[in-house]
């Protein structure tokens, strides 16, 4: 009795609360801090009922996808509305995505945010903590201008991953749709449950939910192993949606898992709304035959135009695609893409993309996601239009998503939603996933893994701001950084979730008339004591090469020259089996892959492995506030005071918050044996001169602080939607 007195107290609380003004002191209950027991304990009935019931009637039709457009119903017509929005994924500094950490205030700023840079839509990808659904509807009801909510259902890619099979994970995703069903109309109760959202839902939203963008992109693996493993399954005829007679097997799983989801949602509620499944470049129905990775990237296909909706499914279906500017490859090598010119007669092969699929087309096209990351590492790049994944600033980064944005508004898709309204710590990229921890990347940013910057609000390192802003002047530095020191050099030395940074004062001389060396030994398993002339007092792991404004980079020892050891096969530039021996005096450039060989089918023409020198550094100013900011700035000096920022990553850091190194992956014949350490060595080298060294090291940590700021990109995007009506 005690327990259950306790349960309806706690929800009566619950209930009051949430209709309580916002205090950004933060005291509002959140509804991620519920929690509710063991997986068998039910919850009460009283818990089921929605909190908010509105004037909107269930028996109407609010959204319908028709004639190219989304149109939205405003109480006496349907009214054309052109989506512009950004998806918001479940990344938080310091936690992993299945923990939903965001609080409910926090998501009620970002919704201001988001409607003030003259969005309308939201997009998530799976059921969230009730904080979300809580902030929106508040929003909603205190804002004259409404967002819109598109609404996703996950696949488990554990089996998708282990057997291939769509129809393995048809039961859990129906499943998991009929629960956001129940949420979004304020009847949602989910029992705590690992690594993913839980609680009371009383919020109801249905009036906001525009519609649904069911699933992940599907690849084929996926889409063939399912259609070889169900060669029966050649129709779906269901109650609001069907097939022809003769289709792939991907196809009828797909309609039957869209046709579940909106009789469960009539049945329920006499509610629909329009329905797309989610869909990428991939695996678009158009012919690409000069796609080097023909049998991955264009070898198989889905298209929402093969299924049927019957008169009772007013809502209708659309088209959804992610489609970004610098892969699959096909995107810079088909040659009718490559000869397109845009208005200004430049190459616009994006462009080109939209129009070949707008001609496939006769249902409304929602670009679902676009976009490029503000990364210092780079993933891919695309040669006519720059627009790159990676090693872009945030202006770049706004021109492109800007230029992407016209294109898809003057192309005649219904809409496009930028990916991804916040940066993730947590996510990883297919050059530098071999590179870290998985189990600990949300505990430190790694700017040189493009996925984690695509964000137009960035979560950078510090409570109030960086504890360095990179400008050539000493006023972030004390005598309490001061780690070592002679009569012609001191060095300071302090760190963050980001980066590691150095900082040099000369006595004597100006810092441009100097050539100076930092030799830094991580690991005592590898490293060299000469260099340049000069000889360090310890082996050395990287050495900081500072010559100047544009000769500037850090380079490895070539035995811990991580590219040399994963692409040593792959790439015949490398002299990798000099690189072997452990006592070698070679210090080799630091590198990143864009690409593994390939050969172009159309021509024949073998292309060997792409790289760039990520090593390279670059001066500038890296105060956000400051005129002539460049968040990719590496080091600046000032008469004869100079400050570096290095990332953690280029250190051969698996995880800084561990002091967790790469270990020997020449014995180890891999990369991921991580290697603890107590402390790294540096030292400031004035080449053939003096020289100071000391050791430097820090706590581990665990909590992670970090500050949000909007990106320049995101005031280039607030006026470029504005005219996108």
């Amino acid at each position: 009795m005690k327990k259950l007195t306790a349960l309806l107290l706690t929800a009566l609380f619950f209930l009051s609360s949430c209709s309580m003004p916002w205090d950004k002191a933060g005291t509002i209950p959140m509804g991620n801090e519920m929690s509710f027991g063991t997986a068998t304990e039910s919850l009460p009935d009283a818990w089921k009922q929605p909190l908010y019931h509105d004037t909107y009637s269930g028996s109407d039709l609010g959204f319908k996808a028709a004639d190219g457009y989304f149109h939205i119903y405003n109480g006496e017509e349907f009214v054309k509305t052109y989506l512009n929005g950004v998806n918001i994924g479940s990344g938080y500094p310091g936690s992993f995505p299945g923990e939903l950490a965001v609080p409910e205030s926090v998501y009620f700023d970002w919704f201001s945010d988001i409607s003030k840079m003259n969005c309308n839509t939201i997009r998530i990808y799976t059921t969230m903590m009730p904080a979300f659904y809580n902030a929106f509807y508040e929003y909603n009801r205190v804002s004259d201008k409404k967002l819109y909510l598109v609404m996703g259902v996950w696949y488990d890619e554990d089996t998708i991953e282990s057997t291939g099979d769509a129809f393995d994970v048809l039961e859990d995703a129906v499943a998991e749709a009929k629960e956001q069903v129940d949420i979004i109309h304020g009847k949602g109760a989910v029992e705590k449950r690992v690594g993913k959202a839980y609680g009371v839902y009383n919020c109801d939203i249905s009036e906001y939910v525009l519609g649904w963008i069911l699933g992940i992109e599907s690849d084929a693996y996926f889409i063939n192993t399912t259609n070889m493993r169900h060669p029966d399954k050649t129709c779906y005829k269901g109650n609001y949606l069907y097939t022809d007679d003769e289709v792939q097997p991907f196809d009828a799983f797909l309609c039957e898992f869209g046709d579940r989801v909106v009789s469960y949602e009539m049945q329920e509620y006499k509610m629909q709304r329009p329905l797309s499944w989610a869909n990428w470049q991939t695996a678009d129905e158009l012919s690409h035959p000069g796609e080097p990775l023909y049998d991955i990237e264009d070898a198989v296909t889905m298209n929402v135009e093969r299924f049927h909706v019957r008169e009772s499914y007013a809502a209708g279906t659309f088209a959804s695609y992610h489609v970004y500017p610098y892969y699959p490859e096909y995107m810079i090598l088909q040659q009718d893409y490559v000869d397109y010119r845009d208005e200004n007669d430049e190459i616009d092969t994006y462009e080109a993309y939209l129009k070949d699929l707008m001609s496939i087309h006769t249902l409304p096209v929602l670009i679902a996601e676009f976009g490029v990351p503000t990364s210092r590492g780079c993933t891919h790049v695309n040669p006519y239009s720059g627009y790159n994944q990676g090693a872009l600033d945030e202006k770049q980064q706004g021109e492109a998503l800007k230029h992407m944005a016209e294109d898809i508004y003057e192309c005649g898709c219904a809409g496009g939603l930028v990916f991804a309204w916040q940066d993730e710590w947590f996510k990883r990229t297919w050059n530098t996933m071999d590179y870290s921890d998985a189990g600990r990347r949300p505990f430190w940013s790694d700017i040189q893994t493009s996925e984690q910057s695509f964000g137009l609000l960035a979560f950078d390192p510090g409570s109030e701001g960086f504890i360095v802003n990179i400008d050539g002047e000493d006023n972030d530095w004390s005598e309490e950084d001061l780690l070592q020191e002679n009569t012609d050099i001191k060095l300071y030395m302090k760190h963050d979730e980001r980066y590691l940074y150095l900082a040099a004062r000369l006595e004597k001389e100006g810092i441009g008339a100097a050539h100076l060396y930092f030799p830094i030994d991580v690991t005592p398993l590898s490293g060299c004591d000469t260099y340049g002339g000069s000889e360090f007092d310890r082996d050395a792991d990287f050495v900081i090469d500072i010559d100047g404004a544009n000769n500037s980079h850090i380079y490895n020892h070539s035995y811990y020259d991580r590219y040399a050891f994963a692409y040593r096969y792959m790439d015949d530039k490398l002299e990798w089996k000099k690189y072997r021996e452990a006592d070698n005096d070679i210090f080799t450039p630091i590198y990143l892959c864009l690409n593994k060989p390939f050969t172009i089918p159309t021509t024949g023409e073998e292309r060997g492995a792409e790289r760039y020198e990520t090593g390279k550094l670059k001066k500038g100013f890296s105060n956000p506030t400051a005129d002539g900011y460049d968040p990719l700035t590496d080091f600046n000096y000032s008469g004869k005071f100079l400050e570096i920022r290095i990332p953690w990553a280029l250190l051969n850091f698996r995880d800084p918050s561990t002091k967790t190194v790469e270990g020997d992956f020449w014995t180890n014949k891999r990369l991921g044996v991580g290697e603890k350490i107590d402390a790294i060595y540096v030292s400031c080298v004035k080449a053939g001169e003096s020289c100071v060294s000391a050791s430097y090291t820090w706590e581990d940590w665990n909590g992670v602080s970090f500050h949000e700021r909007l990106k320049e990109s995101y005031y280039i995007m607030q006026e470029c939607f504005a005219n996108l009506q």
